[in-house]
């Protein structure tokens, strides 16, 4: 065990790689070009928030660890179960007796007689999600949304004692994440020394969502992280930490812009005849709606009439489907082509369609969408697009190599086993793997990376394909599309 490395994960939400540059974000760039940078680094399907940060911390696919969407029926839990609302997650996690089904790395670390602790401005459910032990481990997890929607309390209302009270979310959240910042260089570094401590930025996320992600706010919410990327950095060097503290610098997921009205499934549903319940078993499906949407059919003669339906649809994308009598709908493509086959996922997993258009001339990718919160025009993500699935992912620090590029495809399921690896810690079961070839000192040979493909079609008029690289044992999503749907009003 390497006892006097530490680790500091840097999360800035929603981050596209291809705004990463010398003006907008010097401070990152400067990393990704003197550290290890991962040029083809990926997200999991589905492209939202707490399904990544649960990727995060287990090193797997929702597949294994549970958390199929931001949104899912999980009837031991009560049914519906909304993961971004803390006393839900809470209530949940102690009926299932953990929500997650894969160990987390707060669970690992403290099995190895090291500590975790992690701080965000994300949603207060996402927050726990990825300490929810810290309270029973004596852990820091604090949440800025405020000390009672932390995982652990007492540690974040003593840390608030110390360090002062917790500003107002703002958007820009300029405040808080210089909070975040702060607390960690002034109090928690220096006092609790964690072994490993992520920084959850809720920006730019919150901004594009809201803003659109070539927004005026979107661009002044990246400067601004990258800012508080550069005050870790030179804080690192002018500490003395050169030697010890490692930084991984990442996002979770990209944006794509949202088109047109929000698309309202439950009313088409409804419209179409189909009897739709909010409980399961009850009606003939359940609807959890959402630009990535999941149906819960009673059996396989509803699924099969619901995917008919889905199909003849021009705004259906993929579809994805749980086998039932050891048989799949026609043109659809198994949950374990989108690494998504777990019992809490539906019996039909469909995002809706998308483009590769720029709609004002900048950043390419449009989809349509059934948020009524989100503005018409702005920042969406859930979905197969290049543009949502890849991430940024850069490694710094004197275990790496210096102005590495690893240009096999990686993703956010590697940070877990590259961050136990380099502590001395075998990660267990995961799905992802080692990046050895990010450590100074090796050859800088990529592994291999195999292309496949799984497509799927009616005969008529739906045809879909998923496509995704296998590197060694780890399978990366690249991403899926629907050929045949119309174009865009």
């Amino acid at each position: 065990m390497n006892k006097n490395i530490r680790y500091l994960i840097v999360a800035f939400d929603g981050l596209r790689p291809d705004m990463v540059d010398g003006n907008l974000t010097p401070n990152l760039s400067a990393l990704c070009q003197q550290g290890s940078h991962c040029t083809d680094s990926r997200a999991v399907f589905p492209t939202l928030t707490r399904v990544n940060q649960a990727s995060l911390i287990t090193g797997c696919h929702p597949a294994r660890h549970g958390m199929v969407a931001n949104k899912f029926m999980e009837p031991a839990a009560g049914g519906y179960l909304n993961t971004a609302d803390f006393e839900a997650l809470s209530r949940a996690d102690e009926a299932l007796g953990g929500i997650l089904t894969a160990p987390s790395m707060g669970e690992i670390l403290h099995g190895a007689g090291l500590e975790m602790a992690v701080l965000g401005c994300g949603t207060p459910g996402g927050n726990r999600l990825m300490h929810h032990r810290a309270n029973d481990m004596g852990a820091l997890n604090i949440s800025l949304h405020g000390v009672e929607k932390s995982a652990a309390p007492k540690a974040a209302q003593t840390l608030v004692e110390i360090h002062g009270p917790i500003p107002e979310s703002t958007l820009p959240n300029h405040d808080q994440i210089d909070w975040l910042v702060d607390a960690y260089m002034e109090q928690v570094a220096p006092n609790r020394d964690p072994a490993v401590t992520i920084l959850w930025f809720s920006d730019p996320d919150t901004p594009f969502h809201y803003r659109g992600i070539e927004s005026p706010e979107a661009a002044a919410s990246i400067r601004h992280a990258d800012a508080a990327l550069g005050r870790l950095l030179d804080w690192r060097r002018d500490s003395g930490r050169e030697d010890g503290l490692q930084i991984v610098a990442m996002s979770d997921h990209g944006h794509v812009a949202t088109h047109g009205a929000p698309l309202d499934l439950a009313a088409k549903l409804d419209a179409a005849g189909f009897k739709m319940s909010p409980d399961l078993g009850a009606g003939e499906a359940t609807l959890v709606p959402g630009t990535v949407a999941s149906l819960y059919a009673r059996d396989e003669v509803v699924q099969g009439r619901l995917v008919d339906w889905l199909q003849a649809q021009p705004w259906c994308g993929p579809i994805f489907a749980r086998a039932m009598n050891g048989a799949l709908p026609k043109g659809t493509l198994p949950l374990s082509a989108a690494n998504l086959d777990h019992a809490r996922a539906g019996d039909i997993v469909l995002t809706l369609n998308r483009d590769d258009q720029a709609p004002n001339g900048g950043l390419a990718g449009r989809c349509l969408h059934d948020e009524p919160d989100i503005p018409t025009g702005c920042g969406m993500h859930g979905g197969l697009s290049s543009h949502e699935i890849n991430t940024v992912l850069a490694f710094s620090g004197s275990q790496f190599a210096n102005g590495a590029r690893l240009t096999a495809p990686t993703g956010i399921i590697d940070v877990l086993p590259t961050v136990l690896y380099g502590l001395g810690i075998g990660p267990g079961a995961v799905d992802g793997r080692v990046l050895h070839e990010v450590f100074a000192g090796h050859d800088g040979a990529s592994m291999a990376a195999e292309r496949r493909t799984s497509a799927a079609e009616t005969g008529g008029h739906y045809r879909q394909s998923v496509e995704a690289d296998q590197v060694g044992d780890s399978r990366y999503l690249a991403q899926g599309q629907r050929y045949d749907a119309a174009p865009f009003d």
